[in-house]
């Protein structure tokens, strides 16, 4: 039985530890060896892999070429073939660099291509995107364009690059959003649409330009994360059409998430789009949503299963575990 070696970054976050865990519960987890990647060397997703590799802080700009160096040179050495990346800030320089890693190592980098993550990762032009390919969309406005129109109260305030709901404020006057907008870099105004009870987390898979497969879940946030996960097979289809027409659009390469809330007429409208593996990758794979398992038997041209979908909730815990010295 042949090795697959698999890098998975950010061994510290959230996303890199939900995909290691997908592929620990895999049914190739026995072929797979896994190298991780995080800028501290005692994170919990590093205890979970073979090797965890300690990258150079690429935040400072001086780090640049030896973290590019560490990563190569760990693919090589490690002989990784395919590459998942786990963090944010990680998405962009390896859409940069991925048909120089591809071509000098051989090794498949997930990941979206530039267009795709500016996409998502600035929210004024997730807005634009919809428009533009005449999807719903919550009306949108920059800092110097709210004195010209009319806003609809309460309205959201966040930062037009941002995640995990960090910066995010529901404004319920005017009075507020002139007070509140003072501590926000380049905010932008978004109209409030439906509740919390509207609520959905959605992931669409896509591999050679083609859409594999979608899931949407219920979601149930604390601190800006998902801590309940709900799957039913009787989710409003309108969802499921305005996602799959999402993705012919975007066609991200690898999973992309979507944030979304429905109006009062059931319309779902999209607020936030990830362009990477989410925080729920786990919980999706507990409902058979098995991504990472698909994508990974894919680039191996093996035979990946259709995925089976089991209705229920996936909650989100804290576990402690004693690390002996060794």
């Amino acid at each position: 039985m042949q090795t697959i070696n698999i890098g998975i970054t950010g061994t510290g976050s959230l996303i890199g530890q939900a995909i290691i865990k997908s592929i620990k519960k895999s049914d190739i987890v026995n072929q797979v060896k896994i190298i991780g990647f995080d800028y501290f060397d005692n994170t919990i997703g590093g205890f979970w892999c073979q090797k965890n590799i300690v990258l150079p802080d690429i935040l400072k700009k001086e780090n640049k070429e030896q973290w590019k160096k560490t990563i190569f040179k760990t693919i090589i050495d490690e002989k990784i073939t395919i590459l998942f990346i786990g963090i944010d800030f990680e998405l962009l320089l390896f859409s940069q660099f991925k048909s120089e890693i591809e071509e000098t190592t051989g090794c498949k980098v997930v990941v979206s291509n530039e267009r795709v993550i500016s996409i998502g990762n600035d929210k004024y032009l997730t807005y634009k995107f919809l428009k533009d390919n005449g999807l719903n969309f919550p009306k949108t406005w920059l800092q110097t364009e709210i004195d010209k129109v009319e806003i609809k109260y309460p309205c959201i305030l966040k930062p037009r690059v941002g995640a995990r709901s960090k910066g995010v404020y529901v404004i319920k006057n005017k009075d507020e959003l002139q007070e509140k907008i003072k501590s926000i870099e380049e905010p932008i105004v978004q109209e409030l649409v439906g509740n919390i009870d509207s609520e959905y987390t959605c992931g669409i898979l896509c591999l050679d330009n083609k859409i594999i497969s979608t899931i949407v879940l219920k979601r149930y946030l604390k601190e800006g994360n998902t801590s309940i996960a709900e799957y039913k097979n009787s989710y409003n289809d309108k969802i499921y059409n305005y996602i799959n027409k999402i993705a012919m659009n975007l066609m991200p390469n690898g999973s992309c998430n979507l944030q979304l809330r429905c109006d009062t007429k059931g319309e779902p409208y999209v607020f936030e789009i990830n362009p990477r593996f989410s925080g729920t990758t786990y919980m999706r794979a507990l409902f058979g949503f098995k991504e990472v398992e698909y994508i990974i038997k894919y680039l191996q041209k093996m035979e990946p299963r259709d995925f089976v979908l089991s209705e229920g909730k996936a909650y989100r815990y804290f576990e402690e575990k004693l690390m002996g010295e060794e």
